[in-house]
């Protein structure tokens, strides 16, 4: 077969295309896919240079630099890119800046690009203790921005006067951030009027973030996601105060103590306490959770803290329609949460049995039905899953008797556990089952 000659050799079809279009197709792709494109040819490394400047998603990503040279050159490319824009709207500027960066530059990049119709702004430093006060009269003026990140190991200063920090900030973000004091957080949070919603990780290793009580005070946010892995043995509190909640995510590791100034109106709520040290403050956390509620998750530390605490009502669920338990103990609170949630259809027991000794998995596992069968097993119950990672104890295998008896409507109980041999399976399939359309899978 004949060669072409290099000048009928024809570029690819998608490197012929316009410029609008190849703009459209990396807007689509992540940041880093679409600096990626760089790398297919000459050609494209030039052209990536001159499609960049009006991609609407900007991402920065400082190297470990060694000279000032190189710390120059980055904070020049940032600048350089942002002036050849010449004011063009910014859906998204991602900037991680590295150790040694020069914080007076990186203050001017995030002037710059506020001034660009901003909509989302993401910032990362490195772990370094420093005071980082932003341009707070900026954002007081710019109406488009909706979503904020900020992620690292800096000092958040917010001053007490400040008001109306974002005037029109939807999404907040804080990932391992270090506070002055608590005032800082309360500021911030009072400075957003319009969020709606709120995520606050807190995840640094053998330090504190200067947080003693974390005020969540939100009068229009609606979807709260709490993820307390600070390694520190001292106590911390949390107060919720947002009438407007709609959606709870809490993942703690540490002793926080929960206080609300009202029940939530919640729709969904995942709660995953791992400290048993506040066993009352979680258990009111949990009875003040709205009936309304639809969608529920809870761990084995949750129930546990259930079952201690006196004059404590657990309330009637009469939305609920979906339950995640991930349990290993409390299972003497399940029935209760089962009779007090009439229309249940979906259960998921994810985990199951944890890696405890055998005769401890016989005694936590123990299963007392109640006298009367609840309600969402009669009428509502379509659907159990359950997803261990060994073998299924005596306690778990009474339970599934105890459903397949009594729930009239299921329509399939499927089981994930490594370690069921033939025979217990066989036992399983023989258990008589109320509900004649009952299928039983082995995942």
């Amino acid at each position: 077969m004949k060669k072409p000659k290099p000048d009928e050799i024809k570029q690819d079809f998608i490197t012929e295309l316009h410029d609008s279009i190849l703009i459209r197709i990396l807007s689509l792709l992540p940041g880093a896919d679409a600096n990626r494109t760089r790398l297919l040819s000459s050609k494209w490394k030039h052209r990536w240079k001159d499609l960049r400047l009006f991609l609407p998603n900007l991402h920065f990503v400082m190297p470990i630099c060694s000279s000032i040279e190189e710390i120059n050159k980055f904070h020049d490319s940032v600048d350089q890119t942002l002036a050849l824009r010449n004011g063009m709207p910014i859906k998204t500027f991602y900037l991680q800046c590295s150790k040694n960066c020069n914080y007076k530059r990186v203050y001017d990049s995030i002037c710059k690009a506020v001034k660009c119709e901003i909509q989302e702004l993401e910032l990362g430093f490195p772990a370094e203790k420093f005071i980082v006060m932003f341009c707070w009269h900026l954002f007081k003026t710019c109406s488009s921005l909706v979503s904020l990140t900020l992620r690292g190991e800096f000092v958040l200063h917010v001053p007490e006067d400040s008001k109306l920090l974002f005037p029109w900030l939807k999404k907040l973000n804080l990932v391992s951030i270090v506070y002055l004091s608590d005032q800082s957080f309360v500021n911030l949070i009072s400075g957003c009027p319009v969020l709606e919603e709120l995520c606050v990780e807190r995840q640094l290793v053998g330090e504190f973030d200067n947080i003693k009580m974390m005020v969540i005070d939100s009068p229009s946010l609606k979807r709260l996601r709490l993820s307390f892995r600070l390694s520190s043995d001292r106590a911390f509190g949390a107060l919720i105060d947002a009438p407007k909640l709609e959606y709870l995510d809490i993942m703690d590791v540490m002793s926080t103590s929960y206080s609300l100034t009202r029940p939530l109106c919640l729709t969904e709520a995942h709660i995953n306490i791992r400290n048993e040290g506040q066993v009352g403050s979680l258990a009111r956390l949990i009875t003040c959770i709205s009936p309304s509620i639809e969608i529920l998750s809870l761990t084995n530390s949750t129930l546990m803290a259930l079952k201690f605490p006196r004059g404590l009502n657990m309330p009637m669920f009469l939305n609920m329609a979906k339950l995640m338990v991930d349990i290993t103990q409390g299972w003497d609170k399940l029935p209760t949460l089962l009779a007090n949630m009439p229309n249940l259809e979906h259960i998921t027991f994810t985990n199951g049995l944890l890696p405890f000794p055998r005769s401890q998995q016989v005694h936590n596992m123990r299963w007392r039905p109640l006298t009367r069968v609840p309600t969402c097993l009669r009428f509502k119950l379509r659907e159990v899953i359950i997803e261990n990672r060994e073998a299924i104890s005596p306690g778990e295998f009474s339970f599934i008797k105890y459903l397949l008896k009594h729930s009239k409507k299921l329509e399939i109980l499927a089981i994930n556990a490594h370690e069921i041999d033939a025979t217990r399976r066989e036992e399983i399939l023989k258990f008589y089952r109320a509900s004649k359309s009952c299928r039983i899978e082995f995942v």
